[in-house]
């Protein structure tokens, strides 16, 4: 009886941490040349990429030069540019930036493609 309790605490507080980290959510990133991917059975580099309250972090899986690009969707102007040498994880911090409540459109160069995504800033 003291094993299956313990497993259902654990269970339960795994769990309960996964959904206590509300600030952070994940950032869907899609193609924008869906012809550039070539053999559909290929294996694509997929970067990652979270908003956790002002801070953005973009993962690679593999070590990879890089472009990002922020621009405020409602007048299209560009807000953040930079480009990054080899690197495993970019962190911005989009508050240091002077990048306020708003909805964004991030795009990304890397490993030859690019990459776009969406989120929003709203004020906590």
């Amino acid at each position: 009886m003291k094993k299956v309790l313990f497993i259902c605490v654990l269970f339960l507080s795994v769990w309960g941490n996964a959904f206590a980290q509300t600030g952070n959510s994940n950032i869907r990133l899609e193609p924008l040349d869906s012809l550039n991917f070539g053999d559909p059975r290929s294996i694509i580099e997929l970067p990652t990429v979270t908003l956790d309250g002002s801070v953005l972090t973009i993962g690679f899986p593999e070590a990879t030069a890089s472009q990002v690009i922020i621009s405020d969707q409602s007048t299209n102007a560009v807000v953040y540019s930079d480009s990054f040498s080899s690197t495993l994880q970019i962190i911005i911090d989009l508050e240091d930036e002077n990048i306020g409540d708003g909805n964004y459109v991030l795009r990304i160069y890397a490993f030859g493609k690019w990459w776009r995504g969406e989120f929003v800033i709203e004020e906590e």
